[in-house]
């Protein structure tokens, strides 16, 4: 008997060193292939597993407009590039500030990211009560550019327009979508740098201020180029400035507010953004499949058929949120000088 417990304990102690062996074996192999791994930096979505399911986009303006669509024609690439679906949600209300928070109070998972045009401005104003402590931006696509425009034959200069206007201070009236937004700050920038004192009129949308420069009850607009490309092309309206540093080629007897001296070529500037205490690694994540996005030749030509493609429009998470420190300390200004 009791040579069979020996048995027994010299078989149980060789199979112990037999399976210690292995894996020691197996953890030196496998630990060189890790080291490797960890050294290179791996593939940071095979690391996250993100994204596992789909993903919802909180847009703070009505369906049709112009950061719905800019929404829409990005995420369907996101899609392709991610493997998930994009849900676009609407949620109007404070030009954006709703979709805002709604995304504040949603988990800080990388599920829900905010397509917006008005970040900075609505946090400038105060309107907005989560900035860049609470959201992070992922990257800009859109940088708009703005001009003024007028009915055909109203005015035939920039020149003819600003004399009016001195001869009639705060009497010329000029459209603009909203109010505290990008169209009145816009107007309200350029009064200021060409000295004269103009009447900013919001309106609901482009369609209504389209009708009112048409039917004579706006002297003038603010707009970007895709809403206004129809009436431009067919001459009802015309463009007596442009918001840029150079001249367009589409464009090329308009001046720009910088060669005449004025210093004003903001327009809206639509991006992603997402709540700040998410994983940096599933923003980075977002940030390369946006880059991958904005390359493909479907976003490209959504641009060139809407003049978003005027400027340059790509910036990075880091560029962006520079860009939006910059641009929020920039508006507070002007907002003290509206609200006043």
């Amino acid at each position: 008997m009791k040579r069979k417990l020996n048995f027994m304990s010299i078989l149980l102690l060789s199979l112990i060193m037999l399976l210690a062996a292995c894996s020691g074996g197996g953890s030196k192999e496998s630990g060189g292939s890790s080291g490797s791994s960890s050294s290179d930096g791996g593939d940071s979505k095979k690391a996250s597993g993100y994204p596992e399911r789909n993903i919802e986009v909180l847009v703070g303006h009505g369906a049709g407009g112009g950061t719905d669509m800019f929404t829409r024609a990005v995420t369907k690439e996101l899609e392709e590039i991610l493997g998930v679906n994009i849900n676009v949600v609407n949620q109007e209300g404070g030009a954006g500030v709703v979709a805002a928070q709604n995304a504040f109070n949603a988990p800080s998972d990388g599920y829900t990211l905010i397509g917006d045009a008005a970040f900075s401005i609505t946090t400038a104003a105060g309107t907005n009560t989560h900035g860049l402590n609470d959201f992070t931006p992922i990257a800009r696509f859109q940088s708009d550019t703005y001009a003024l425009w007028v009915k055909k034959d109203k005015y035939a200069s920039i020149e003819d327009f600003l004399k009016a206007a001195k001869e009639k201070p705060g009497k010329i009236t000029v459209g603009g979508t909203g109010s505290l937004g990008m169209d009145e700050m816009t107007v309200f920038m350029f009064g200021e740098a060409a000295e004269v004192d103009l009447n900013f009129v919001p309106m609901e949308g482009s369609g209504e201020m389209h009708a009112g420069v048409l039917g004579g009850h706006l002297e003038a607009m603010v707009d970007e180029f895709g809403p206004t490309r129809s009436l431009a092309e067919d001459g009802s309206i015309i463009p007596l400035v442009v918001f840029a540093e150079e001249r367009l080629k589409d464009f090329p007897d308009v001046p720009t507010t910088v060669e005449l001296g004025w210093d004003l070529t903001d327009g809206n500037e639509r991006g992603f953004y997402i709540k700040a205490d998410v994983d940096p690694e599933i923003i980075k994540i977002l940030e390369e499949a946006m880059k991958k996005a904005y390359e493909t030749e479907a976003y490209q030509k959504y641009e060139e058929d809407n003049y978003l493609h005027l400027r340059e429009g790509w910036l990075n998470s880091e560029d962006f949120t520079k860009r939006t420190e910059e641009l929020i300390e920039k508006y507070k200004v002007i907002m003290e000088k509206l609200q006043n």
